[in-house]
């Protein structure tokens, strides 16, 4: 009888440690999401500031690539019309 008892609460205990190990694992993955979420967040603000300080230090050349962004020297032909946006 003592057995029979025993071997019935065995299982949900069981099932209860699987239970908690899953969500000591989920916990982790959810860890190192967080942290990997930072690291994208400071290397954006890092990124950002970078292109702002290019931007107002006037180190920045006129992109020869791309005439939209710039008016084009005196006397030379239009820039060819920009490509349809759909």
């Amino acid at each position: 009888m003592y057995a029979q008892l025993k071997a019935s609460h065995a299982q949900p205990r069981a099932e209860f440690e699987q239970i908690k190990a899953s969500q000591a694992q989920q916990k982790a993955e959810y860890e190192q999401q967080k942290v990997a979420y930072e690291q994208q967040k400071t290397a954006y603000e890092q990124l950002r500031e970078m292109v702002m300080n290019m931007a107002n230090s006037g180190t920045c050349a006129p992109n020869l690539f791309w005439p939209y962004n710039h008016q084009p020297p005196p006397g030379s032909p239009p820039p060819p019309p920009a490509p349809p946006l759909y």
